[in-house]
């Protein structure tokens, strides 16, 4: 899986690979998921989450 990386005003700022075993802590700025082979993952959030209103969409697509 790819993870695309942006800052906090939307800007591109880098993309990683993830394999089997990787862990990724997203603290700030945006984030983007590319599926690129068969995955299994799971995403913890820190609560409360208020759903899709919560969302920004980012339309950069490096």
């Amino acid at each position: 899986m790819m993870v695309k990386l942006y800052t906090a005003d939307r800007k591109f700022l880098t993309s990683r690979v993830l394999c089997a075993g990787d862990v990724i802590l997203l603290a700030s700025g945006g984030h983007g998921f590319e599926v690129i082979d068969d995955v299994s993952f799971i995403e913890v959030k820190q609560g409360p989450y208020v759903g899709e209103q919560e969302k920004v969409r980012f339309t950069a697509n490096p």
